[in-house]
């Protein structure tokens, strides 16, 4: 973590998206209305803050049952096992909300709680988080979430804080997050403005090949490490290790960008803008028809849990409509 004296000369670097506006309005605005830019918010000021609250109680076996409903103005989950119960503040809002959003709270001066139950589009209802189903819930503090170390070397909530914001994450001395931007915004990708903005100092060289774009977005979409397990269904959320697998990648001629306007939301179902993307390569009379979907086909949807549906990056030919596995050729 950051110390006093560091931050002291790395914080006048970042001069904060806003100040991107007055020279780069287009791109600024267009930015702001993605997911990226929404990747993080307190709750309180979540677009979707009003679809929070439920009058349904959610479950966990063997017998805890939450509800979420708000207080003074702060979304809440009180939870209970039949005999104790205990209510705490939903404190961060991780997440755009386009297919889901998790939650993150203080619980001490040194952890914070990932809440067991996420908000999902799908069905605009609360259900486990993933991968939640694999941690122990013997007690009612268990069920009600995974503790993780505010700080430190390994799995911190300090990493995920890094990635759905923009700018130095910093620590207070009384174990609070404090971020410099909520959401993923200019600098996150181009790096600390502040002389830029000042100065007219020039910014560093933005990556070109799809291998550099596919390590900046590495970063937080994730790269293969060496360890990854390419059968997960889980995995195929991360993106880059999947593309980087793809013939069309090795080839030299798609990056992320290729499809992924930097600055704009992502284009979902969307099949007439893909299949033009597409054909700025394969122009073979059966890449060409009018109604052709490339990504149905060559981008296989995977279903991770029944609320939750990626698409599989490693473009190829499969044997199966809903593979995750590597493709046939």
């Amino acid at each position: 973590m950051l110390t006093p004296a560091i931050l002291a000369l790395v914080l006048p670097l970042w001069s904060g998206s806003a100040s991107c506006r007055p020279c780069h309005a287009s791109q600024w605005s267009r930015q702001q209305e993605s997911a990226h830019a929404n990747a993080l918010r307190r709750e309180a000021e979540h677009q979707l803050k009003e679809r929070f609250t439920s009058d349904d109680t959610s479950y966990r076996p063997p017998n805890f049952r939450f509800l979420f409903m708000r207080e003074g103005g702060a979304l809440h989950v009180r939870a209970d096992d039949g005999t104790y119960a205990t209510t705490i503040p939903l404190e961060w809002a991780f997440g755009a909300g386009v297919q889901a959003v998790t939650f993150v709270s203080r619980v001490d001066s040194s952890h914070h709680l990932e809440h067991a139950f996420t908000y999902y589009r799908r069905g605009e209802t609360w259900d486990l988080t993933p991968r939640h189903d694999q941690l122990s819930s013997r007690t009612l503090h268990q069920a009600m979430g995974q503790a993780l170390p505010t700080r430190g070397a390994g799995l911190s909530v300090t990493n995920c804080f890094q990635c759905h914001s923009t700018g130095p994450v910093q620590v207070n001395t009384s174990g609070e997050v404090v971020i410099h931007e909520a959401g993923v915004h200019c600098e996150a990708c181009h790096g600390p403005a502040g002389k830029h903005v000042k100065a007219g100092a020039v910014m560093p060289k933005m990556p070109r090949s799809g291998v550099e774009v596919n390590a900046l977005c590495g970063r937080c979409h994730r790269s293969d490490t060496g360890q990854f397990n390419w059968d997960s269904v889980w995995n195929v959320r991360h993106q880059p290790p999947y593309l980087a697998r793809s013939a069309c990648f090795a080839s030299g001629r798609l990056s992320c960008l290729t499809c992924h306007a930097p600055h704009e939301q992502v284009r979902r179902s969307d099949a007439a803008y893909y299949r033009q993307r597409c054909q700025t390569c394969h122009t073979a009379k059966a890449h060409v028809q009018a109604k052709t979907d490339c990504i149905e086909c060559h981008m296989p949807a995977v279903s991770a849990s029944s609320r939750l549906t990626f698409h599989n990056h490693w473009i190829g030919i499969y044997a199966g409509p809903l593979s995750f596995l590597s493709p046939r050729r």
